[in-house]
Formats: C-alpha cells, structure tokens, sequence
C-alpha cells in the first residue's frame, strides 16, 4: 500500500509538473511581441552666424617709442650761487610756466646796474651842461660878429677919409687891426660852437653804452630767478642750495604730456594707403583694454629697406591729469586705421584654424536630408543580420527577409514588412557574396553601405503619417540639416571691435576672404563645437539672430 501510495504521489506531481510547463509554452506562445524603441537620432547641434560685409577701413599695425612733443632743457643764463629753491621742484611734480624754479646769488648784477645808473646820471648832467655852453658860446659868435662888422665898418670909413687927404696910413693901420682881431674873435668862437656836435655825440654814445650795461645788469638780475618755460611734469632736477650754477649748466627738464608723438614702423605695403589725419589706436600691449586715439601727423618719405619698414608719426593729445597716461619712453603697439571704408567679410578669430573656416551648407535634397536617418536604419539591421547565428551563407531570402523584418520593426513599426520587401533583394545579394564568412564589424559596416541608399528612397516614398511618431519627429529634424564644410581662406587683417548685429559679445575679428574666389556673404559660419566637426558632417544649426538662408 505505501509503495502505491508513493507512486500515485509521483504520477500526480509528474502531471502537474507537466501541465505547469504546457501552460507556460502556451503564454509563451501567445504573448504579445514587444516594440523595441528605435534609439533617437540626434544631430550635433551647432550654433552659427550669417556672413555679412561690415563697412571696415583697413589697419596697419607697428611699434614705436613714445615721445614728448614739447620738453625743455632748464639752464640758468647767469652764472651765480643758488639761494633758493623751492620745496615744489622735485621730480614727478607739476610745473607752470612762469613757475620760479631756481634764485641765484645777483648781488654783482645789482652793483653793476646801482654803477650804470650812477653813470647814466654824471653823463647826462655833462649833456646838460653842453646845452647850456652852446647857448652861450652861440650868443658870443653872434656878438662877435657883430663886432667884427663895426670894425669893418669902420676901416672903410677912414680909408674913405684917408682918400679924401684928411687922415694918414697909421689910421688904416689900427682899423685894419681891430678887424683882424674881430675875425680872430669869430673864427675861435665858431670852433668852438662847431666842436660842441661832435662831443655831444660823444656823450651820448657813452650814455648808450652805460644805459646798455644798465639794462644788461637788470637783466640778469631778471634771469637770476630761473622760471619753467613750458607747462609740464619735472623729469629730473640737478641744481642744489648752495652749489655754484653755471650759465648754460643743466638745471631740470620739463616734460609737457598733453601732445605725445609716436613713429610707428609699419609695414611698406601701408604705402600709398595711409594718410595724414587717418586715425590711429595706441596700446601698451595688444591685450590692453586702455587705448589712446591719435591721428597721423606726417609721413617719413624713405623706406627702410633692411626691416622693409615705413615711419608713420602718430600725434596724441591727452589729459596730463588723468589716471593713466603715455609717457614718453614707452614702447607702444599701433593700429592705424584708414579713412576711408570697404564693405568686407569678418569671421571672429577663435573660429579660424590653419586658414579654414567651418561653412554650414544645403545638403542638396531630399536623399542627402535623410541620408543620417536611413544609415542609422540600415546599421540596426545589418547588424541584426550580423549577429543572427541561425543564417548560413546561402540562405534563402525568405529566411533573410525575416530576420530584415524582425530588426525593421524596431525603426518602422507596422512599416517593416514593405521595408523588408525593398531591402530583402539588396541584403541577399550582398549575402549570397560570402559576406557571412567575414569579421562581424566588416559585415555590419559593409551592409549598412549596402542598404542604407535603399532605406533613403524608401523613407522619401513613404507618407511619413503611416510611420511611427519618433521616426516622424527624426525626419522632421532631418530636414533641417545642413552639411559641413570647410573653406579655405585668406587673412587679411585683425579687427578689435565689437559688432552688435552680428555677435554682442565678440570682439576679435579678422577680416577674410575664400582663396577659390567665391563670395561666403550670406553664409552661414559655424561658431561652436568646432572641435567635433569635419567636412561633409550633417550637423542641426541655430543661426544667430535669424534663420540659415
């Protein structure tokens, strides 16, 4: 009994077993099949900005030293011993013109003008004098002469009475004499008068050489203070209290800031396009954000033919006061700006590699648009059939046509039987080559190419409604696409400035152009990810500001 009991135990667990495991073939079964979600087809995305010419006059770089337009060299005139000096004449500090900067000793200026005007004083007293003498020495001619005519007057009329037989020779005699000694008289006394002229003359010509002293005395008294003669800072000051300065002796330099002059070298193919008045920036060093505008002042006429290099004189006017200034001796970068301006093409400088730029382009229709979509469609399958261990190389397409079904569904939904159908005849064509026997890698890339111009054509001939929501979505994508390219271009020069319509931010440009000749105007340039594109790569792109044309 219990060895029956024990078998019926057995037989009745035997057929629960067995019933367990037909229902669980039966779900198996009949189970639904699941919809494998195809993976999202992402694009790059990548940022761009249209390509348009900017009114840009072109800049000239060079390098040059600054230079003080006005300095002066302060020297005193006179020699002397140097009484004061004031506690303002340091280096660094601001002077005025007019300014006393140095007293000198002018004791011996002032005995030799206290001399001279005790002298000028004795000359024309003498000058005085010689008025009055020939007021007088005038009046005795005049008496004199008048003398002289009586004495005449006389003579004639006793040689009248001698004549006449009433007087004798010794009367004429005596009269003859008085008139000798009338004109004796005259003679000496218009000497006289006529000698006055000459040392007036004389006294006056030493009265203009004392009132010449004079003024030289005075003068250096004058020039015993020593003034700045110019606005500007004291560069260096070498006169002491006490030392003994010599006339022409370095005292202290004066620099003037306000007007800076730079001779920028540049390039010789700036000849004949700068010109006098053109606007120039000037930099202490090219990353510096603090600039000082100038304009071309004059142009030096010679080359140098050894650095092939043109001297531009930039002139800067500037606020001595200000915080931050040029001084002379500073080495200076330059750009010179033209005056007039040309409509060119500006790319920002990070953009440009080894003289190319990333150009976003038309994929060129309906195939290209697709193309990334229908290769990724192509890969899934090939590489379904790849792995698919139950194939044999010379399989039939039926057999092939499944597993292409099977992995279709995944991409297309419901779509993957006349998916199937285009691509079945492709896949065993590739298949029926042998391909079975090659490395798992070769087989999927090599059938991918193989199918994926087929997918394109279908996907382009399939109303995109039948298909699933995601694969409508990825074509919608799709179709925004443009391809990458690179360009070749040629640098032309840099610009730092900012422009807003095209980039509020960006401001290192350089200006280009294509070295095959065509016009990039309207292009779209690609700005971000540059490191991950490469040519012909199909990227999605925000245009700045706008659509991609």
């Amino acid at each position: 009994m219990k060895l029956i009991s024990l078998g019926l135990r057995i037989v009745v667990g035997l057929v629960v077993l067995l019933i367990g495991f037909g229902l669980i073939g039966f779900m198996v079964s009949t189970r639904e099949k699941p919809q494998l979600k195809p993976g999202v087809f992402a694009p790059l995305f990548v940022e761009g900005l249209v390509l348009e010419p900017q009114p840009l006059a072109r800049s000239w770089s060079g390098y040059g030293t600054a230079n003080a337009m006005n300095s002066a060299r302060v020297s005193p005139q006179v020699s002397g011993r140097v009484l004061e000096r004031s506690a303002e004449v340091e280096a660094g500090f601001v002077v005025a013109k007019g300014q006393p900067l140095f007293v000198l000793d002018a004791i011996d200026f002032e005995l030799a003008a206290s001399n001279a005007r005790s002298s000028m004083t004795s000359i024309q007293a003498q000058l005085d004098g010689l008025d009055i003498e020939e007021d007088r020495v005038t009046r005795q001619v005049e008496l004199a002469r008048e003398e002289q005519a009586i004495a005449e007057r006389d003579l004639a009329r006793a040689s009248d009475v001698i004549g006449r037989g009433a007087g004798n020779d010794s009367e004429i005699d005596q009269w003859t004499s008085a008139v000798r000694r009338a004109q004796r008289a005259v003679v000496a006394l218009e000497q006289q008068l006529d000698s006055i002229p000459s040392r007036r003359d004389d006294l006056q010509a030493r009265k203009n050489a004392t009132q010449s002293q004079l003024g030289q005395a005075e003068e250096n008294i004058l020039r015993s203070t020593v003034n700045a003669p110019i606005d500007g800072v004291l560069q260096s000051v070498s006169l002491e209290v006490g030392e003994w300065a010599q006339t022409g002796q370095e005292g202290a330099v004066i620099v003037d800031l306000s007007k800076i002059e730079i001779p920028l070298r540049v390039g010789v193919g700036a000849s004949g396009l700068i010109s006098v008045g053109d606007r120039a920036e000037i930099r202490m060093r090219a990353e510096d954000s603090v600039s000082w505008t100038g304009r071309v002042s004059r142009i030096a006429p010679q080359m140098n033919a050894q650095t092939r290099a043109m001297t531009v004189y930039v002139e800067v006017e500037q606020d001595p006061s200000a915080a931050r200034v040029l001084r002379p001796g500073q080495f200076v970068i330059g750009t010179i700006y033209e005056s007039t301006t040309q409509q060119q093409l500006i790319v920002p400088r990070r953009t440009l590699d080894a003289g190319r730029v990333l150009i976003a382009m038309d994929s060129g229709g309906d195939v290209a648009a697709v193309w990334p979509l229908a290769e990724r469609i192509a890969g899934t399958i090939a590489r379904s059939i790849s792995i698919d261990t139950n194939l044999q190389v010379g399989t039939g397409a039926a057999d092939l046509g499944a597993v292409v079904q099977r992995s279709a569904e995944i991409e297309v939904g419901s779509n993957a039987v006349a998916l199937a159908e285009v691509l079945t005849v492709p896949a065993s064509g590739w298949y029926a080559g042998d391909g079975k026997v090659r490395v798992g890698e070769t087989i999927q890339r090599e059938l991918t190419q193989t199918l994926t111009p087929a997918v394109a054509r279908w996907l382009i001939e399939t109303d995109a409604a039948s298909l699933p929501q995601s694969l409508q979505d990825e074509l919608a994508i799709t179709q925004r696409l443009l391809v990458v390219e690179s360009v070749e271009v040629e640098s032309l020069f840099t610009v730092e400035q900012v422009f807003a319509d095209l980039d509020p931010v960006e401001s290192q440009w350089v200006v280009v152009r294509a070295r095959d000749g065509r016009d990039l105007a309207h292009q779209v340039l690609l700005t971000t990810n540059l490191e991950q594109l490469s040519d012909g790569m199909m990227v999605e792109v925000e245009v700045r500001g706008g659509e991609a044309p």
